[in-house]
């Protein structure tokens, strides 16, 4: 493919290659009835402006970096949407990468999004503090963390959710159906101080409610089996109300109560964070705790607008979670 170039405009308007350049680039003096003339070129030949070239003349790029965990998440998907739409509207393209929960691929992406001269980037972090992300604040680039913050990185501000309001709703309509014992799985939290948060949140509300003798809390690993001994010993301790830190874990154990034949809003009742469209395809539909992941994603892609065009550097913000009652919860049978 050959891209049209001013020279090709020049050619086809009459013009010179300078003309050209004043006339597209909006700058020195130029006859309405020429730059008419030259606009009218450059749309005949499709013309596609060289965003490198006007990057050489400008402080701005107008390329903003994502960087996600598993954009085949479904809650990560819509967070990098609500991004890019925010983004977009504003005038800047998106690139994006996945750091598939690995530091090291994070650190290789954001290191070759600096080689592209991006006017800063928006990361959901993995980990703690790395060489890249240090670089990111020495360097001084617009950076924003969302859904999850690092430990000692205070200059990065953050946009996340606030586990509390929702963990304690989910737990308050545990109890209205007559659970005495809950159960609490709460996804891979090594290096992970957001899903440790949620943790410690469940941990203290659940305690108060229900006793801590009738509390059980275990964490998982990425991997796609980890969830079967956590939900085996639970229910082998007579837990039968679950409630999921992570989406992906709940999303194995609904497989797992389904093979095992247990009715979920039956004989188990699940919650789990995050609202993703195929909780409220299934049957029953699922109960959540969102995090409201729209919200998160414009308001962190607002933040970093703010950033970028030199404003004050701003607070970190905390999104309320919200519990959604749905028909996985149902009444404890007697004596759960």
């Amino acid at each position: 493919m050959a891209y049209v170039t001013i020279r090709d405009i020049a050619l086809r308007s009459g013009t010179s290659v300078s003309t050209v350049s004043r006339a597209l680039n909006n700058t020195g003096r130029i006859a309405p009835v020429t730059k008419s003339r030259i606009e009218k070129a450059a749309r005949e030949l499709g013309y596609i402006p060289d965003s490198r070239a006007k990057a050489m003349r400008s402080t701005k790029t107008g390329l903003a970096g994502l960087l996600v965990p598993d954009i085949r998440n479904p809650y990560f998907a819509d967070l990098a949407y609500a991004i890019q739409d925010t983004l977009f509207n504003a005038g800047y393209c998106t690139s994006i990468g996945t750091s598939s929960e690995d530091s090291a691929q994070q650190d290789a992406y954001i290191v070759s999004m600096l080689s592209q001269h991006i006017d800063g980037m928006i990361i959901v972090p993995r980990g703690g503090r790395t060489a890249a992300l240090e670089s990111l604040v020495t360097m001084e680039i617009p950076t924003v963390f969302v859904d999850r913050h690092v430990s000692g990185m205070p200059q990065i501000p953050v946009v996340d959710s606030d586990p509390l309001p929702g963990l304690q709703a989910a737990l308050g309509d545990f109890q209205a159906h007559g659970y005495k014992k809950i159960g609490y799985i709460s996804g891979p939290i090594l290096d992970s101080p957001t899903l440790q948060e949620r943790e410690y949140t469940f941990r203290t509300l659940a305690g108060a409610l229900f006793g801590e003798e009738n509390v059980f809390v275990e964490s998982t690993s990425f991997s796609h089996t980890s969830c079967l001994p956590v939900l085996r010993r639970m229910r082998q301790s007579g837990v039968n109300a679950f409630i999921f830190g992570y989406s992906q874990d709940a999303i194995q154990a609904i497989s797992i109560f389904g093979s095992q034949g247990a009715t979920i809003g039956g004989d188990i009742s699940l919650v789990s964070f995050d609202d993703l469209e195929l909780f409220q395809l299934l049957t029953p539909k699922i109960s959540v705790v969102s995090q409201q992941v729209q919200k998160i994603g414009s308001l962190g892609a607002q933040i970093f607008l703010n950033l970028v065009e030199g404003g004050e550097q701003p607070d970190s913000q905390r999104v309320e979670t919200v519990y959604f009652p749905r028909q996985s919860v149902g009444c404890a049978a007697q004596d759960k």
